[in-house]
């Protein structure tokens, strides 16, 4: 199969102090379909350079006033884009070295053929046309690099930048000029936690020309938010001769609504075998409690003043609590989905929080992002479970400390993160959290919560960096709704 390709018309400027061999270039190339200029004085060159654009000039290299080379150099000054020919009755070596340094395309000698000529300009014409290629190539990849979803960087050996896509503002929230000015923009990104598993793989991959990875890691949005993310190494670029890579190039995937989701998956497994443990020991327990009570109510009567009874009662009533918590736990609760405005709920929650804990003090700062997407969601569980969610948080609420409370979005959640300072060490089991076996009344609201949020496909979840303590609620923005019944099934 062949391509029949139009090759382009081309500006030719002409600067020859011999008028016939101007007129005689002129003559052929008009007649190829191409715009002449005849110059015969150098400075008339330089005066039409400055008026419009020139894709190639013919020049003598031997004329009075200004030879052809320095006429050639002022040219090329005054339009970088310009090649050059020179023409000339005869040649000498130094002629052809400063020829070379100006950057000369080609060269004819007095006396040339048409078909000399021909070629030439042929020649040039294919250039242009594999420049223009390679300029189009080179704009549809940098198009598809800007503007596929993903983040995709090189960095050199020292995990410097010398590449970012604009993919880089929306996924971190700095664009890509910031990042590649900032000297170690990339670590600095990373989680401190993730960031020396991170350097250590990228010094790997510089040490070897075949290693590729892939790597899970937390980075740190701009505005201080954590985002799950895969990054991984697309090729390295390897010097001449062999050797170690000198260059990385990778891409950045956010993964945030898969780790959701895998956290949903393991939430909804965990909650099953709850709710299985939960239901056996309610059973269990229920007739021995029942009996037990009941024997210790007949001995405290008979034996009024035997300590024994009153123990006895007590834990009875204690075991008493905890089944009928476990029987709250495992009621099935009615569901209404609705289009909510996360933010207007939280304004709610904390304004009604404020009141109830007034005159003691306590310092929440909302940091409410304003283009939150609607959710449709059951209203009164997400505001149970934000009031539970301010209430633990102001529990460990201490010497001033503050309660921030951030919303901000991933492409199929909407997340309300609550945070604050805490007195405690690091929490050794973050479970603990959700169980329904907690003694306190009070702090019951927090697994059921953690239930009822997963009726509604939400997600509760718990972090500890440093000294702060973090729930993150993590809702669909559409929901799957059974059109069965408003009732969330027991698990």
């Amino acid at each position: 199969m062949s391509y029949v390709v139009d090759l382009p018309v081309i500006n030719i400027m002409i600067v020859d102090d011999d008028p016939s061999i101007g007129e005689l270039i002129a003559s052929f190339v008009s007649r190829e379909g191409h715009k002449p200029v005849i110059c015969t004085l150098p400075n008339e060159a330089l005066e039409f350079i400055k008026k419009e654009p020139f894709h190639i000039a013919f020049i003598d290299i031997n004329m009075p006033v200004m030879g052809g080379i320095e006429l050639a150099s002022n040219l090329k000054r005054d339009n970088p884009g310009l090649e050059v020919v020179f023409i000339t009755g005869f040649g000498t070596f130094d002629n052809a070295i400063q020829a070379i340094k100006v950057g000369a395309y080609d060269y004819l000698r007095k006396p040339f053929g048409i078909s000399e000529l021909n070629l030439c300009i042929k020649r040039f014409q294919e250039r242009m046309l594999l420049k223009e290629q390679v300029k189009i190539a080179e704009q549809k990849y940098y198009n598809l690099v800007q503007n596929i979803p993903c983040l995709v960087f090189v960095v050199r050996e020292d995990i410097e930048l010398e590449f970012i896509s604009r993919a880089c503002e929306p996924m971190l929230g700095f664009s890509a000029e910031e990042a590649s000015a900032e000297p170690g923009w990339l670590l600095e990104r990373i989680h401190p936690d993730d960031r020396p598993r991170i350097r250590e793989t990228f010094n790997r991959a510089f040490q070897s020309q075949n290693f590729r990875f892939s790597e899970e890691c937390r980075m740190i949005h701009r505005n201080g938010r954590l985002i799950n993310v895969m990054t991984g190494s697309i090729t390295g670029a390897k010097p001449m001769g062999g050797g170690a890579a000198n260059t990385i190039k990778g891409m950045i995937v956010d993964i945030s609504d898969r780790v959701v989701l895998e956290k949903e998956i393991i939430q909804r497994e965990k909650l099953k075998l709850l709710s299985s443990i939960s239901a056996e020991v309610a059973h269990g327990i229920r007739n021995p409690l029942v009996s037990i009570g009941g024997f210790a109510r007949r001995l405290r009567k008979r034996f009024p003043d035997l300590p024994e009874g009153d123990i006895i009662l007590k834990e009875s009533k204690r075991l008493e609590s905890i089944l009928k918590r476990l029987a709250e736990y495992l009621k099935p609760v009615e569901i209404n989905y609705e289009e909510c405005q996360i933010n207007n709920l939280i304004s709610s929650c904390v304004e009604r929080y404020l009141s109830e804990t007034a005159p003691k003090k306590v310092n929440i700062n909302l940091d409410l992002d304003t283009e939150l997407t609607p959710v449709k969601t059951d209203r009164d569980i997400v505001i149970g479970t934000f009031a539970e969610l301010l209430r633990t948080s102001g529990k460990e609420n201490y010497n001033g400390n503050e309660v921030t409370i951030k919303t901000y979005e991933s492409d199929n959640n909407c997340h309300i993160e609550f945070k604050n300072r805490v007195s405690s060490t690091k929490a050794d089991n973050p479970d603990m959290f959700f169980l329904p076996f907690n003694s306190s009344e009070r702090d019951f609201s927090l697994p059921l919560s953690y239930r009822l949020l997963k009726d509604i496909g939400g997600l509760l979840s718990y972090a500890q960096e440093e000294k702060d303590m973090v729930f993150t609620v993590s809702l669909p923005k559409k929901p799957v709704i059974s059109g069965l019944s408003g009732i969330a099934p027991l698990l």
